[in-house]
C-alpha cells in the first residue's frame, strides 16, 4: 500500500462492516495534526483530499508513531469520518487491509474508475 492509495477494512466492531478511506500514513512514519495540517516527520504533507480543514485532530493531537506495518487512514470527509484519529478506529495494521477500491458506482454522475495520485 502507498500514501493516497484508498483502501477497504473491515470495522473491528461489527460485522459486515466495511469502511473506505485514504493511507496518509505510512509504516514507520510519525503522524501529527495540528491546527488542521497534517505533519508526516515533521512536515506538512501536501495533499487536496481533505474537503475542509481539520476541526478535530482526535487521537493525532499527539505524535503517532507508526510501526513496521502499520497505517494511518483518513477519511475524505474530515470532519465527518471515523478513520484513525478516531479510538474505534485507529491505526491499521497491514494485515486489515482488504484491499485498494478502484471504482466508484456512487454517485452515478461520477461512475468510474478511482484515480491514486
Amino acid at each position: 500500500p502507498q500514501r493516497f492509495d484508498i483502501i477497504v477494512f473491515p470495522f473491528r466492531y461489527e460485522d459486515r462492516v466495511y469502511y473506505i478511506k485514504r493511507i496518509i500514513g505510512l509504516p514507520g512514519e510519525t503522524v501529527q495534526i495540528t491546527d488542521g495540517d497534517i505533519y508526516i516527520d515533521g512536515e506538512i504533507l501536501q495533499e487536496s483530499y481533505g474537503r475542509e480543514v481539520i476541526k478535530d485532530s482526535g487521537l493525532a493531537a499527539e505524535p503517532i508513531v507508526l510501526g513496521e506495518d502499520e497505517y494511518f487512514v483518513l477519511g475524505d470527509n474530515r470532519n465527518h469520518s471515523s478513520d484513525s484519529r478516531d479510538a474505534s478506529v485507529g491505526v491499521l495494521k497491514r494485515e486489515d487491509l482488504i484491499g485498494r477500491a478502484w471504482i466508484r458506482i456512487y454517485p452515478f454522475d461520477e461512475m468510474g474508475f478511482v484515480v491514486h495520485e
